[in-house]
C-alpha cells in the first residue's frame, strides 16, 4: 500500500481477506473523550506530561524493563545500557526480537509501572477535561505496553484503529517517548480520521498480516483518497494523547541507529 508520511512516499505491506465496511462512524455512538477539548477535531494533542523528576523516573524505570527483558531472553546487558541501542544487541534476529516483545507487550501496572498510576490518570484527565482511570471496563485489567521498533526493520504494526477490537472502545491512548522517538520514528496517525465512516477505507476482515507477522487487529488495505499521515513527534518531556478511533501505526522507524521505544497506555472515563 502506498501512503505519504509527512509528505514523503512510503510503501508498507499488509495482507488479509478484505472486509465489507459500512457507512457507520464508530465514534458517533461511543463515549468521545476528546469532545470537550480544543483538539477534538484533530483527535490528538501533544502536551507537557509530568514534572521533570517524575518524567525521568518513568523513562528510566521503563528502560529497566527493556533491559530485564533482554536478560530474560539470554542477552545480558549492563545496568546502564542505552536501550536506544537495543537493535545492536538483537540485530536482525526476528525470533529473538519477538521473544522480547512477548515480555514487553503487556505489563500489570501494579507490579511494573515505575510511578503511581494516579499521577498519569490526573494528568490525562487534565488534558481531556474529564476524570479518567487506566482501568479497562471490558476485563477489569490495568495494563500498559512497551512498543519496540528497530531502525529499518519491519517491526511496525499495520495502519489501523484500535477500536476494530471491541475492548478498546470509549478510551484515550497515550504515547510517551522512552528512547529513540524522533521525527523519523515516532508514531504516525491520520488527523481527523476518528470521525470518518468505516467505508472511507478498506481493511482486512480479521487480523492483518504485515511483513510476515500476524496481528490481532485488522489493517488498512487501501483508501479511495490519499491519506495525510503525520508524525506528531512528542519531545522527551511530552505526551501524545490521541483517540483510538484515529487511524494510526503503519510506519517504519527511519532512524539510522536508534531503536524507538515508547510507553502505550489507555484511559477510560472514571
Amino acid at each position: 500500500m502506498q501512503v505519504n508520511i509527512n509528505q514523503q512516499p512510503f510503501t508498507y505491506d499488509v495482507q488479509g481477506e478484505a472486509g465489507r465496511p459500512d457507512g457507520r462512524v464508530l465514534l458517533a455512538t461511543d463515549d468521545d473523550l476528546t469532545v470537550a477539548t480544543t483538539w477534538a477535531a484533530q483527535g490528538y494533542t501533544v502536551a507537557e506530561f509530568l514534572p521533570a523528576a517524575e518524567q525521568a523516573a518513568l523513562r528510566e524505570g521503563l528502560a529497566r524493563l527493556v533491559r530485564r527483558a533482554l536478560v530474560d531472553v539470554g542477552c545480558p546487558v549492563p545496568a546502564g545500557f542505552d536501550v536506544a541501542h537495543y537493535h545492536q544487541v538483537v540485530g536482525d534476529d526476528r525470533d529473538l526480537h519477538l521473544a522480547v516483545v512477548n515480555r514487553t507487550k503487556e505489563y500489570q501496572q501494579a507490579g511494573f509501572l515505575p510511578l503511581p498510576v494516579a499521577l498519569l490518570e490526573q494528568r490525562v484527565g487534565e488534558l481531556c477535561g474529564r476524570p479518567v482511570q487506566a482501568l479497562n471496563p471490558w476485563d477489569g485489567e490495568r495494563f500498559f505496553h512497551l512498543r519496540i521498533i528497530r531502525p529499518g526493520r519491519a517491526d511496525n504494526n499495520p495502519l489501523h484503529r484500535d477500536v476494530w477490537l471491541p475492548d478498546y472502545h470509549n478510551c484515550l491512548n497515550i504515547y510517551v517517548p522512552v528512547a529513540g522517538s524522533t521525527a523519523q520514528s515516532s508514531l504516525t496517525l491520520v488527523p481527523g480520521s476518528h470521525h470518518w465512516p468505516e467505508n472511507r477505507t478498506l481493511r482486512t476482515a480479521g487480523g492483518a498480516v504485515s511483513n510476515g507477522v500476524r496481528f490481532t487487529v485488522p489493517g488498512v488495505l487501501g483508501s479511495a483518497e490519499p491519506l495525510d499521515i503525520i508524525r506528531p513527534n512528542p519531545k522527551p518531556g511530552e505526551v501524545l494523547l490521541f483517540s483510538p478511533y484515529l487511524l494510526h501505526g503503519g510506519a517504519v522507524n527511519l532512524n539510522e541507529d536508534e531503536t524507538r521505544i515508547s510507553l502505550e497506555m489507555r484511559f477510560w472515563a472514571a
